[in-house]
């Protein structure tokens, strides 16, 4: 039931309430019907649920598998090892995600644990829980709504819903009824559970507890919405399956080459299995997930904290970012930013509550002496005021205001210029004060000083210019003419239309009786002040960097249309032209006008959590990533349905954080595009290690298969196999994960998220590389074994010192074909000659540390014995090295057609001695 739209005794009627409340029994019958005012939970997070989620990527399946084949073909030590790399990448997975998705435990903390109702005809105390509907509850300045409700007596009643529906100045409520349909943040005579009175106070009757309020719903939204995969998790889906298959198709022609050339059918099986386990890239699963770890922790440096760790990679190809305005884009802190007054417009630098800033004209700052023009007007602003501002504190860093958001953008104003407000008052005592109220737009106070009265008055320009007949202008009063009320009208007019929230003031020297009559007419007019919740600082320059990568943003706020559309203008997300649209035109707007709408210049305001969360679907329907910025409670829907949710860690609900992937530190805008420069860096580096990682199991699998088809003994043990992967390319592989950012990398549009790791043009890059390896590798074999006079050809040769050397030499120039084509992988199309060559020193330490491992395997005797290698010479180590360069060669002849293709300009190569 819309009970907005009803008279407040009707209210009361339909839920069987009166004025005095509920009876204990009804409460008590109302109760059981209801159930407990309360957001209830729906699942519990499971930590063993967690840690089993770690092992359903396909590839850590495809692992499993291997182990459980190679336990069956007695290979414990090699089972065992890759149980092992199962379980490292498990344990980093599990850590990283540990903090589970708590919104609802995160929405009960915003209910208040008590609450005032009337009963019996009796005020009580009880606990929140307690609350049903028809219950008449009591609001008092300071407190929080306990549950939704409908007024039925307000004084001077404001509410601070800024963290429900994203505005940024506490609402006036009314008790009057609404006869038209409104969304949330129009229904002035409702309070909502979760908001807090920030001043007056009032009575009301509750209407709905629970789920049954606008938080519940949202609690109901969040949870139902589910989750999307992230683009990273359907990238490496599609990589285990080419691996899957690619493995299955090598192995099986293993097999047959191997029949075909004299094996039996029971030796020929048991190695094709053992190629299986070999051949499947072990270390893949564990590099990912620690590469997007070490991203994370660049990331956190940067002020972006990750909740998942696969939306790291899903940032890099964000293509639009609809950001929430109160909190996001500004500071949510009421700032005032320009005055009138004197016949001179003066703009106040500052953001915030810090009062840090200064007064300028046209540019020039004015000097100390030049503001005593101005103190009445900064006089009259604090006076008329009921807030405080407090100084930062060891609980609380940053300055603050207590009471009213607009009182309190007063008050740091008037700190700019050096007005004391505690000295202020002690000079100039109130004696009286007339409330703001909604049908008279304006507060008066009244001050004694130097024995005379003073009444000062503050409100809506179009009030207080009408009880004036004169205006201050440097001190001197001067009659209050026609042309000037028209010039303080275009004047006003003006602020306005930039967003600025504009209060008009004036003074009056009253005699010791008084009554308001007499002070409301022959007032002298002084002054106009605008405040605006302001830009945060660095959110233009990040907004032209997003729209310079292809990223657009969009505004999506709970706010008003002119205030939002007036910050969206100031920072560059829209111009002029640039179309409003209300929640209650999207209500009645179809998804197919919506999609259509959501293609030209747009500012959403004035919208509900439903609003956000059917515009990021829209979206999300045209195959686009969406990255949703969010503060407040009303996010928190929106935040979990987006492809990557972010919230704000200083000004954010513990709920907006819960459904967020990303928590931004330091609530800028500007940490967003440093995280996506990094979330695109971490796929360019995702791909260079894949290929890397691919591209040396590749190179196994066709040197074996060469040599079967070739006539060739086995070159390479499956057990060699599986040290090359797990002892000399995991160190590598990481270091390509950590490489820096390619130059340009925020000068491309956002990556297609139909573009595929695995397409065509990598799988000729690892054909070609296999190739390369094959024949080189099976070239050293043949050296190799005919230089002790032995034919390759023949099978007696296995076991012989021939033999064992000859596999040795295959092993290690595997081994040192990867250390050259780790440099080959830092770009796909640059030579690797024009990589800054120290740029990245883990990758030298990680080549470094492979090599040395390499010489261990050839020369130490337990090596010897467990890889059957054996120690080789230093014109061995030459010939490896000369062959292991010919994949520098054929790579770099790659990259230079390509680049001739796509006509880049070929780069000036470092030549090297």
């Amino acid at each position: 039931m819309d009970y907005y739209k009803l008279e407040s005794d009707d209210v009361l009627k339909a839920l069987g309430s009166s004025i005095e409340g509920l009876s204990e029994e009804e409460a008590k019958k109302l109760l059981i019907e209801h159930g407990l005012n309360e957001i209830r939970k729906t699942k519990d997070y499971s930590v063993m649920k967690s840690i089993l989620s770690q092992f359903t990527d396909l590839m850590v399946i495809i692992l499993i598998i291997a182990s459980l084949i190679s336990f069956f073909l007695g290979e414990s030590a090699d089972a065992l090892v890759i149980l092992g790399i199962v379980l490292l990448n498990a344990l980093i997975g599990f850590f990283q995600e540990f903090k589970a998705e708590k919104s609802i435990e995160a929405l009960q903390k915003l209910v208040s644990q008590t609450a005032i109702v009337i009963r019996d005809g009796a005020q009580k105390e009880i606990p929140s829980t307690q609350i049903v509907p028809g219950d008449v509850i009591v609001l008092e300045e300071g407190s929080k709504v306990p549950a939704d409700a409908r007024l039925l007596e307000e004084y001077i009643l404001k509410t601070d819903e800024s963290s429900l529906t994203g505005e940024s100045i506490p609402q006036k409520k009314v008790v009057e009824s609404i006869s038209c349909d409104k969304v949330v943040c129009d229904q002035k005579n409702m309070v909502f559970l979760g908001t807090s009175v920030a001043h007056g106070r009032g009575i009301a009757v509750v209407v709905s507890t629970g789920h049954e309020t606008e938080f519940g719903k949202i609690a109901n939204l969040t949870t139902q919405t589910k989750t999307e995969t992230s683009p990273l998790q359907k990238e490496l889906l599609q990589v285990g399956k080419f691996i899957a298959k690619a493995t299955f198709v090598l192995v099986f022609l293993v097999f047959i080459a191997g029949l075909l050339s004299g094996g039996t059918l029971l030796d020929m099986f048991l190695f094709s299995i053992s190629m299986a386990v070999a051949a499947v890239p072990e270390g893949l699963p564990a590099t990912v997930t620690i590469a997007l770890a070490l991203g994370v922790s660049r990331m956190a440096k940067k002020n972006a904290i990750i909740r998942r760790l696969s939306s790291v990679e899903t940032l890099g190809c964000t293509n639009i970012i609809c950001t929430d305005k109160t909190g996001t884009l500004t500071k949510n802190e009421m700032t005032v930013t320009q005055i009138y007054a004197n016949n001179i417009t003066i703009d106040i630098s500052g953001v915030g509550y810090d009062p840090k800033g200064s007064l300028s004209v046209d540019g020039r700052r004015l000097k100390h002496e030049d503001l005593d023009e101005y103190e009445m007007l900064f006089n009259i602003a604090a006076l008329v005021n009921n807030s405080e501002l407090i100084k930062p504190s060891k609980k609380k860093s940053a300055w603050d205001i207590l009471g009213d958001p607009t009182e309190g953008a007063l008050l740091v104003a008037a700190k700019k210029i050096g007005i004391d407000h505690k000295a202020l008052l002690k000079e100039y005592p109130k004696i009286d004060e007339i409330p703001f109220d909604s049908d008279r737009k304006r507060m008066i106070t009244v001050h004694e000083h130097e024995k005379h009265n003073h009444a000062y008055m503050k409100g809506a320009f179009s009030e207080v210019i009408k009880l004036c007949d004169r205006i201050s202008i440097n001190g001197v009063v001067h009659k209050l003419t026609t042309q000037k009320i028209e010039e303080l009208e275009k004047k006003n007019e003006e602020m306005a239309e930039k967003g600025l929230r504009v209060l008009a003031f004036s003074i009056k020297k009253v005699e010791k009786k008084y009554d308001v009559e007499s002070i409301e007419k022959n007032m002298t007019f002084v002054g106009l002040i605008g405040m605006i919740d302001p830009p945060r600082h660095g959110v233009k320059e990040a907004v032209a960097m997003a729209k310079k990568a292809g990223i657009r943003v969009i505004v999506i706020t709970g706010d008003f249309g002119v205030t939002a559309k007036a910050v969206a203008k100031q920072v560059g997300i829209i111009s002029e032209d640039a179309r409003i649209i209300t929640g209650d035109e999207l209500s009645s707007m179809s998804d197919e006008k919506l999609k259509k709408v959501l293609d030209t210049e747009v500012l959403f305001a004035r919208v509900s959590p439903s609003h956000k969360l059917r515009i990021v679907k829209i979206l999300e329907s045209k195959d686009l990533v969406v990255a949703v910025t969010g503060d407040g409670v009303n996010d928190a829907p929106a935040l979990k349905k987006a492809s990557i949710g972010i919230s704000m860690g200083l000004s954010g609900t513990d709920v907006s954080k819960e459904a967020s992937n990303m928590v931004l530190a330091d609530d800028s805008f500007v940490s967003i595009i440093s995280a996506i420069k990094e979330g695109r860096t971490i796929y360019d580096n995702l791909k260079k290690f894949i290929t890397y990682i691919l591209s040396s199991n590749i190179g196994e699998l066709v040197t074996v298969l060469l040599a079967l088809i070739i006539g060739f003994p086995l070159p390479l043990l499956a057990l060699q196999i599986l040290l090359i992967d797990l002892g000399t390319d995991v160190l590598p592989s990481l270091a390509l994960g950590v490489e820096p950012s390619e130059q340009g990398v925020m000068n491309r549009k956002p990556r297609d998220r139909k573009q595929k790791i695995m397409n065509k043009d990598l799988l000729s890059r690892l054909l070609m590389i296999g190739g390369v390896l094959g024949v080189g590798s099976l070239f050293l074999f043949y050296n190799t074994i005919t230089s002790f006079g032995l034919s390759p050809f023949d099978k007696s040769i296995v076991g012989s010192a021939a033999y064992v050397k000859a596999t040795t030499m295959v092993f290690v120039s595997l081994i040192l074909f990867q250390m050259v084509n780790v440099f080959n992988c830092r770009s796909e199309k640059k030579s690797a000659y024009s990589v800054p060559f120290f740029s990245n020193p883990f990758l030298l330490f990680s080549v470094f540390s492979s090599v040395v491992i390499s010489v261990l395997y050839v020369y130490l005797p337990f090596f010897n014995t467990f890889l059957h290698t054996s120690p080789i010479g230093f014109v061995d180590w030459a010939y490896i090295l000369v062959i292991a360069f010919s994949i520098n060669l054929a790579d770099e002849a790659r990259k230079f057609f390509i680049r001739r293709k796509e006509g880049l300009v070929v780069e000036n190569v470092r030549v090297t001695q």
